[in-house]
């Protein structure tokens, strides 16, 4: 397993990658830039990346002031020709409308689009580059998330929660001034997606333990790295510095690249983003409250972390499988816990992406058997993981807040979330875990009745 990371004159370069794991490995084609005053300089990045110079920029009224009006016109001096797509409304919602929208605007000559915000207006154009066959980068204004790199967009249908096919960006571009200066909100949403890394390692080995997942040695080795970077400078993220805000969006751009490098988003996420989702879903089909993506993903690896400190403490050996198995519902029991709990419309997504929404009790005892002859090992791979302390100390610095409550989540919606989420993806999780061990029901009380009122 070999990964080269080089950082040269403000750019970003992943070379020489090797693994010797099953899954197919893809050198990400994507030239990044991370440095002060590339407002500047965008021109100029975008002819080293071989880009064309007929350019349709889409921002929405915040980012145009921010940064895509000085792009708009140092590009034009630069010999670009451009045009101007303003996303409508104060919030923008991710939905099929914008994208197309965003494909309204592009006329004949359009041979470039570049997205100028953070979350929301990079996937919309990611949709519509990919829609419209016309390449797209990327100027980033906030080190808000690790998706920059993403080939998928986020979006709402119907109330569910889907990830859309689109396309990679083929250039990158972060003026750190500009990050630094970014809303103290997104910034902490970014920490947030980026701390939940080190529940993705745990929790993707805990997978490949139990359930047979294909753990990536060589992305996990950069997921390290990260992580690495972001904590040896986290008194400048805290800080808003220019120095912090290049470790953070460079942590987050080499975790969003193992998505590139092997397919699919298992490096990045794990039920700490379930239960970003679910709050998403709620919000869209009830009008409940849901912070942002990234914030709501910092809460849930406090609870995350939480998780797995009660497992870590449990004795699996008392475990009485004859009780599990007389408590587990059965198939129409289960479906019924589903469209309980999920939005109208979301328990069909589940089944459909999910074999494992319902398995047999047999599986179920494989499973806890392999649980429990796991857990010493799996104590030591819990070593990796902060404090959950930690983390509510970060959000805090930034006034996110640390807990549902919190941000305006009800306690039954909490208990909700702290146990259906775990069916929410294939992909096996330390709420699965508890789930499967007959446990998680007792451990998400615990947590509301004993942790969230000190959250």
């Amino acid at each position: 397993m070999h990964a080269n990371i080089i950082r040269q004159d403000g750019r970003l370069l992943l070379k020489d990658l090797s693994c010797d794991c099953p899954l197919t490995h893809q050198t990400p084609e994507m030239d990044i830039y991370i440095r002060p005053g590339l407002v500047n300089e965008c021109g100029a990045c975008i002819r080293e990346a071989g880009l064309p110079d007929r350019v349709l920029i889409v921002a929405d009224s915040i980012t145009l002031e921010v940064a895509a009006r000085t792009i708009k016109a140092n590009l034009e001096k630069d010999g670009f020709v451009c045009k101007l797509c303003v996303l409508p409304g104060d919030k923008i919602e991710p939905t099929p409308q914008m994208a197309e929208y965003i494909i309204g605007h592009i006329t004949p000559g359009t041979e470039l689009l570049l997205s100028v915000g953070s979350g929301v207006i990079t996937d919309r154009t990611r949709r519509s580059a990919y829609l419209s066959g016309i390449p797209f980068a990327a100027f980033g204004t906030a080190a808000s998330m690790d998706g920059y790199t993403s080939v998928t967009s986020s979006m709402m249908v119907d109330g569910t929660k889907l990830t859309i096919y689109g396309c990679a960006a083929r250039l990158l571009m972060f003026d750190t001034d500009i990050l630094a200066a970014a809303p103290k909100l997104m910034t902490a949403a970014g920490l947030g997606d980026m701390l939940a890394k080190y529940n993705v390692l745990v929790d993707w080995k805990l997978g490949s333990v139990i359930n047979g997942e294909t753990y990536c040695p060589l992305c996990a080795h950069l997921l390290k790295t990260a992580l690495d970077r972001c904590l040896d400078a986290i008194d400048d993220i805290l800080a808003s510095t220019r120095e912090g805000q290049e470790a953070l969006i460079e942590a987050l751009i080499l975790a969003g690249l193992t998505v590139l490098i092997v397919g699919n988003t298992r490096t990045v996420s794990s039920v700490e983003h379930n239960m970003s989702h679910y709050w998403e879903m709620r919000s869209l089909a009830y009008g409940t409250p849901s912070p942002s993506h990234g914030i709501s993903v910092g809460i849930g690896l406090i609870y995350s972390l939480l998780y797995h400190k009660m497992l870590r403490e449990a004795d699996l050996s008392a475990i009485d499988k004859e009780a599990v198995k007389a408590a587990r519902m059965n198939k129409e029991q289960k479906w019924a816990y589903l469209v309980e709990n999920y939005p109208p419309g979301v328990p069909d997504e589940i089944k459909s992406v999910n074999e494992d929404w319902y398995i047999s009790w047999e599986e179920q005892e494989r499973r806890i058997d392999a649980l429990t002859a796991y857990h010493d090992s799996y104590k030591k791979d819990c070593a990796i993981l902060p404090d959950y302390r930690d983390i509510i100390r970060y959000l805090e610095h930034f006034g996110a807040p640390t807990s549902a409550t919190k941000a305006g989540i009800d306690r039954d919606t909490l208990k909700k979330t702290l146990t259906a989420t775990a069916f929410f993806r294939k992909r096996y999780s330390i709420s699965m875990a508890l789930s499967e061990l007959g446990l998680l029901d007792a451990l998400a009380d615990r947590i509301i009745n004993e942790f969230e009122d000190n959250l």
